[in-house]
């Protein structure tokens, strides 16, 4: 386990009206945290789409309101990852969560930092936590590892419902964008591969999280070392949405363009 403790993130609202400053911004430190600028009551209802389907599968404690998404307690199989699992499947047809990613304000933002049109990939993620589940909290890694295509790929990280720090999260490693690519190898945790907690340890910056509400966006560079912090709470399951966005005309890898996971399903 990293020993490294997460400090707060910087908030960039006081320049949403300064694109020259976002620009520096996000290319300096390699990410850029916003509070409340997203559609509440839309992605309140990806929530309860979601979380209804994770009900379904009796993973929700049904005598709770939907919304609070409170944990049944009932196991999740030992056999299979989440991200192959039906209830993934599900999630990743949902009409709603789909078409978040072409809402107004990320298409508006992304288009003018890139100051380009922009690509919307496919491959959108659209995650549900349980607690206590350690042992698949993803590692330290950079997308491009997985993502390839264009470095300049940035993700879109949006929790679908209030996530204070004992419910997980998102953590980033502010310049660390421009690192390069840094050695990855197994390691346990969603993914499957990570930069070593050791390497993270040897880099000398810090990580940066917060007590993330249903509103906010993080977004980050291909590069940027990010990972997600446990959910340590008794029965609340987090949910969290992932959108990513590149110039139209820059190189994109063939995944990027179907579902997230295809080649699992399909086997």
């Amino acid at each position: 386990m990293s020993t490294q403790l997460e400090h707060e993130l910087e908030s960039s609202n006081a320049w949403l009206h300064d694109l020259p400053m976002l620009r520096n911004k996000l290319k300096e430190d390699g990410y850029l945290f916003f509070r409340g600028i997203l559609d509440v009551q839309a992605l309140e209802q990806i929530r309860e789409d979601m979380l209804e389907i994770a009900s379904e599968y009796g993973y929700v404690n049904r005598d709770a309101p939907l919304a609070d998404g409170i944990y049944s307690g009932q196991s999740f199989p030992t056999s299979t990852k989440f991200e192959t699992s039906p209830i993934y499947r599900r999630i990743l047809e949902l009409p709603r969560f789909n078409a978040f990613g072409s809402s107004p304000v990320l298409s508006l933002l992304l288009s003018g930092l890139l100051d380009s049109e922009i690509q919307e990939h496919r491959r959108r993620i659209g995650r549900i936590t349980l607690p206590g589940s350690f042992k698949n909290t993803t590692p330290p890694h950079q997308d491009y590892f997985y993502i390839k295509g264009t470095p300049d790929t940035f993700t879109c990280w949006i929790p679908a419902g209030n996530c204070p720090g004992e419910l997980g999260g998102l953590a980033v490693m502010p310049k660390s964008n421009h690192l390069g690519m840094l050695e990855h190898e197994p390691m346990q945790g969603t993914g499957g591969h990570g930069v070593s907690h050791e390497r993270c340890e040897q880099l000398g910056l810090p990580w940066l999280t917060t007590d993330f509400r249903i509103g906010d966006l993080l977004m980050f560079h291909g590069h940027t070392l990010h990972k997600a912090l446990d959910n340590r709470t008794e029965d609340r399951l987090r949910v969290s949405l992932e959108y990513r966005f590149q110039r139209k005309e820059d190189e994109i890898d063939p995944g990027s363009m179907d579902y997230h996971m295809k080649g699992a399903f399909d086997k």
